[in-house]
């Protein structure tokens, strides 16, 4: 991700309303030959490697580089020693020069340096490396240029460039810069509303591994979360930026959704709005979610269909309030008329997780549910405020239809 020095933001309605920062098709010419410089440098430091992305992305605006770098940095993949070895060759020398000091005399000190590249730490021969200086047949400055990356060499401008992904395309890149801008001006949200259609269970999950509190709202074509973490309770916050952020990376996988952000970018101004949906294409290179948790439920859907007898299937298309938990059962029928049923299935679970989904069926409460579960557990299931379902390898459409 970006840090805050790096996002860029456009005024829609000054004091009021902004937009991030996204790259013109024209960038990517640009962005090529910086994917490509890395590409080339495999094996070079990482100050030298930097250097030449930022020659090749100089055509663009120097604020856009300088992101541009950082994304290009957390592809890349780095090599540095992790013990002290380079700390101790760093010792042995200036231990020895500091013995004669001062080291006027140019043969005394190429004498102390070379005793440093001969020997490790212990004395023990260090061996040549790729990398490590060679004393003979290189000019002085590409020597002394030499010496102090394997001296430093555990110092972040020396690391070595190892791999950079084959596959990594501009567009890749632009669509990187374009979810960490957008996460950069999160980084001081002080509340986050999310309007969601679809994947209501995916995004629940997120919100939850991103550590932020919710609210739900239900809303006639869906629900609507309103995010901020414990703090915020007590007083306006941006503590909670980060978790906005990487909530926004999870988000951007799934579809159906808007989401609203109330923003402080100075301290002593007014929150702006920030405001993104799904329609405005942003991509996160992670693995977007398995539409499906089980194969049971992959089968199912495929065989109930988008519709049936008036009914609409919605994967995960509600969330009901289980006491102070909330539930976001399997799959919802929406009838033409405006009815809805809720279907839960009841999996191969571990006891301890079994008991916890039926306390939590036990305070539902409002809702037409229905419970699927296998035939041992159809006689615990009855006590449910819930309709049971039987079913054995999978749910049967003609079981299933005259229950809802």
């Amino acid at each position: 991700m970006l840090t805050r020095q790096h996002r860029i933001y456009h005024w829609l309605r000054p004091g009021r309303a902004i937009s991030s920062d996204r790259l013109e098709p024209a960038c990517l010419p640009h962005l090529a030959r910086a994917i490509a410089a890395y590409r080339r440098l495999v094996g070079r430091p990482r100050a030298q490697v930097r250097d030449a992305a930022r020659r090749a992305l100089a055509a663009l605006r120097p604020d856009r580089v300088e992101a541009l770098v950082k994304l290009l940095e957390d592809v890349a993949t780095y090599d540095w020693p992790r013990g002290p070895e380079a700390a101790a060759r760093r010792l042995r020398l200036f231990e020895a020069a500091a013995r004669e000091h001062p080291v006027l005399d140019a043969a005394r000190a190429a004498a102390l340096i070379a005793d440093v590249v001969r020997h490790g730490s212990d004395g023990q021969d260090a061996g040549w490396r790729p990398g490590a200086p060679a004393p003979a047949g290189a000019g002085a400055s590409g020597w002394q240029r030499a010496l102090v990356s394997w001296l430093y060499a555990d110092y972040p401008e020396f690391h070595r460039l190892r791999a950079f992904p084959a596959d990594y395309t501009p567009e890749d890149l632009r669509d990187d810069y374009a979810l960490a801008q957008a996460q950069a001006l999160l980084y001081d949200a002080v509340r986050v509303t999310v309007e969601v259609t679809d994947a209501l269970g995916h995004v629940v999950r997120a919100v939850r591994l991103a550590r932020l509190m919710y609210r739900v709202e239900r809303l006639p074509e869906g629900y609507r979360l309103v995010l901020d973490g414990p703090a915020s309770v007590l007083r306006h916050t941006h503590a909670y930026g980060v978790d906005f952020a990487k909530f926004l990376a999870a988000l951007v996988a799934t579809g159906g959704w808007t989401m609203t952000a109330e923003i402080t970018l100075r301290k002593g101004w007014r929150p702006v709005l920030f405001t993104l949906s799904a329609a405005d294409g942003l991509r996160s290179r992670a693995s977007p979610p398995a539409l499906f948790d089980s194969r049971l439920e992959e089968r199912f859907a495929r065989k109930f269909g988008a519709a049936r007898h008036g009914w609409r299937l919605v994967r995960e298309g509600a969330i009901l309030a289980a006491g102070d938990a909330l539930l976001v059962p399997d799959f919802l029928f929406r009838h033409e008329d405006g009815t809805e049923v809720a279907l839960e299935i009841v999996g191969y679970w571990t006891p301890e997780y079994l008991d916890h989904k039926f306390q939590k069926l036990a305070r539902v409460r409002g809702v037409h549910l229905i419970v699927a579960v296998r035939p041992h557990l159809a006689a615990r299931a009855g006590t449910l405020p819930a309709t049971v379902l039987p079913f054995r390898s999978g749910i049967l459409l003609r079981d299933l239809m005259p229950r809802l």
